[in-house]
């Protein structure tokens, strides 16, 4: 690994749980990079070169319809990686992956991942774990997008980046939120301002403070915590 990487493997949830010989076969192809805000990971239809282990911010994947209109469809931390399609042998995916919180990350060339994966099944079945694990949560962002206001959902969302963040400040603006929860800015603004009134966070230009998150998980309801309770049933614990 290059820099300081074998020091920060543990950073990232799914790589601190492999067992010693598929960390040692995974190891060496791994490489230390800053994930900085607004890179862009993954392009739409474009060949996957590189798979990325968050080991701290946050990555958004995002749909886009045929009208230029983008939603998020679900995020990624230190939780997981960055696309398990490559584990299918399928080099691209209809979505964009972007860096949405500034962070660090570890990167592998794909095709050595899907060949460390064919060697070891033990691995394959964690990374596969894990996708099915995102996909639950892309499911549950159709559930929360169809079937809860706007309070609930950006309660929700707040919610997921304090998992994958840890601490209570979340840098974000509104525009991002509106892209994420697939509203108008003006609606992320009112839900902000009527969460905020309830004590419950603390907004600020680009910048939200999680005050009371028992709280907040109250908002959020049925929203959130089936894809959490998920990944802690089948991979390990969610949060920090």
């Amino acid at each position: 690994m290059i820099g300081d990487a074998s020091a920060k493997i543990q950073e990232n949830r799914l790589l601190a749980l492999l067992s010693p010989d598929d960390l040692a076969a995974i190891e060496g192809h791994l490489e230390l990079i800053v994930l900085s805000r607004g890179d862009v990971l993954i392009r739409p239809e474009r060949t996957i070169e590189t798979v990325v282990f968050p080991l701290s911010g946050i990555v958004s994947i995002v749909a886009e319809t045929e009208d230029h209109h983008r939603i998020e469809i679900g995020i990624i931390g230190c939780e997981g990686m960055t696309d398990g399609s490559v584990l299918a042998g399928i080099d691209r995916i209809p979505h964009e992956l972007f860096v949405q919180v500034a962070g660090e990350g570890l990167r592998i060339d794909a095709e050595i991942l899907l060949k460390l994966c064919d060697e070891r099944p033990s691995l394959r079945n964690l990374l596969a774990r894990w996708v099915h694990v995102l996909g639950l949560q892309t499911a549950q962002t159709t559930v929360a997008n169809g079937g809860f206001n706007v309070e609930a959902r950006l309660a929700r969302w707040l919610l997921m980046c304090q998992d994958r963040l840890g601490g209570d400040q979340i840098g974000l603006t509104h525009e991002f939120m509106g892209m994420m929860l697939a509203v108008r800015r003006s609606s992320v603004t009112l839900a902000t301002q009527v969460i905020e009134g309830a004590g419950i966070i603390k907004a600020e230009r680009g910048m939200i403070t999680i005050r009371n998150r028992p709280a907040l998980e109250e908002l959020a309801g049925g929203s959130y915590g089936a894809p959490e309770r998920e990944y802690e049933r089948l991979i390990g614990s969610f949060r920090d």
